[in-house]
């Protein structure tokens, strides 16, 4: 064999497991030097926290859930009725409720939260632009929950959810 064609041959061979040594490790190489790679830091990668959404007004629910991912919790459920959020938090046992008080369906948000009661002591967090003194007493009867007035800003609700957690 010719010295040129086994020089190619080998430099084959080198890159082919060049190839293979960079798939199989975290080492790239860059201008000829092998450099440890850096894995991209995938903020949803580090969610430890759940959300439950209930909220009848489907621009509303989108807001508080990219506020809610800002905060680095991971909306397991969104729903618009009483009696679907109360099956979804028994279902997903989440770290914290956003709840609407005015719901669609028979049961509103307080009277959910009174059901969820019975089988878990999750932080709730009623939201709502009812802010008559019949309203707000029958939330705060509601253990282990916050209530906020309609409209909201994105430091109301995580310092809400913050108090509410624990964080």
């Amino acid at each position: 064999m010719k010295p040129l064609q086994e020089k190619k041959k080998k430099a084959k061979k080198n890159k082919f497991f060049l190839k293979i040594l960079l798939v199989k490790t975290r080492y790239i190489r860059v201008a000829g030097f092998f450099m440890l790679k850096v894995p991209k830091q995938n903020k949803m990668e580090h969610i430890s926290k759940k959300v439950i959404i209930v909220e009848d007004n489907l621009i509303l629910s989108v807001m508080y859930e990219n506020m809610m991912k800002q905060m680095v919790f991971k909306t397991v459920g969104e729903v618009q009725d009483g009696i679907s959020a109360v099956k979804l938090i028994r279902k997903y046992a989440p770290d914290v409720v956003i709840m609407d008080v005015m719901l669609e369906g028979e049961m509103d948000g307080i009277s959910a939260a009174h059901q969820v009661r019975e089988f878990t002591d999750v932080p709730i967090l009623f939201i709502t632009g009812n802010s008559d003194d019949q309203t707000v007493e029958r939330a705060k009867r509601v253990s282990n929950s916050k209530f906020l007035v309609k409209p909201i800003s994105e430091s109301k609700l995580k310092d809400a959810v913050n108090k509410l957690v624990g964080d």
